[in-house]
């Protein structure tokens, strides 16, 4: 019989067992690699020999004539499905229709745009579809209702400046530094650093040494002097001097008489 813990225990198991199991399809599906060829249809039947947008001349009577464009139709096949970048096709640019579903509410959107042409880089997120040209850009921007937003770009991001920035500055001072010569100058301060320390250390060593010259000279002319000393030879002729004047006090006190070796 299972304990009030353990039946609890059992049943949050069995319970994420069962939400793991339930979500593998959709991680999978979201997870799942769309060619960017695949990405975005692009419709344009009516182009010149070069690929350029056709112009239209019709005439209005009167005299008159009107112009018109055909737009480009381009087909978002995937969005939205996650969040990706992708590099998208060449793209004739003038007046487009961008057709792609509505992140938020499903339905399906004609949005007409202002392309410019070439082969920008394609954003999506949940929110919105970005053509990012480089310097210039053009965001269409999905909220909660009403008509998508366009938005026209024509400088470099904020965020993408600051990087720039940062990555620009790291490297010319790099480049500067090597140019320059401040790494070799660096080096050679670092050398003249060590060398200073090492002067001054053997310097500060000889004037101790100096300082002390005196006072060690003094302590040898005393009989203390003879216990620092550390040479034996020095030891044994003080010690052959003092048994002599011992032997020589001792021949006076008994009135002999030693001769010297002169």
């Amino acid at each position: 019989m299972l304990s009030k813990v353990g039946r609890i225990t059992l049943i949050a198991g069995m319970w994420l067992a069962t939400a793991m199991l339930g979500d593998a399809p959709a991680r999978a599906a979201q997870t799942a690699p769309v060619p960017p060829a695949l990405e975005i249809e692009v419709l344009d039947p009516n182009v010149d020999p070069r690929g350029n947008p056709a112009v239209i001349v019709e005439p209005a009577g009167h005299g008159r004539s009107i112009v018109k464009i055909p737009p480009v139709v381009l087909v978002h096949r995937y969005y939205y499905t996650g969040d990706r970048s992708f590099q998208g096709p060449m793209l004739p640019g003038g007046p487009s229709i961008v057709v792609a579903f509505h992140p938020r509410t499903g339905q399906q959107c004609y949005i007409p745009v202002q392309m410019l042409p070439g082969a920008p880089r394609v954003h999506y997120t949940g929110h919105k579809i970005e053509y990012d040209y480089g310097r210039h850009g053009i965001c269409i921007s999905f909220g909660l209702f009403g008509e998508p937003k366009i938005t026209y770009r024509n400088s470099v991001p904020v965020s993408r400046r600051a990087k720039n920035l940062v990555t620009g500055t790291a490297g010319g001072f790099g480049k500067l530094a090597e140019k320059s010569g401040l790494s070799e100058l660096a080096k050679r301060g670092a050398e003249g650093a060590k060398s200073v320390a090492v002067n001054t250390r053997n310097g500060v060593h000889d004037l101790g040494q100096q300082l002390l010259a005196p006072a060690v000279g003094l302590l040898n002319a005393t009989p203390l002097g003879s216990v620092f000393q550390s040479d034996p030879a020095e030891q044994a002729r003080r010690a052959r001097d003092a048994e002599i004047r011992r032997a020589a006090r001792q021949a006076a006190n008994a009135g002999i008489s030693l001769p010297t070796v002169r």
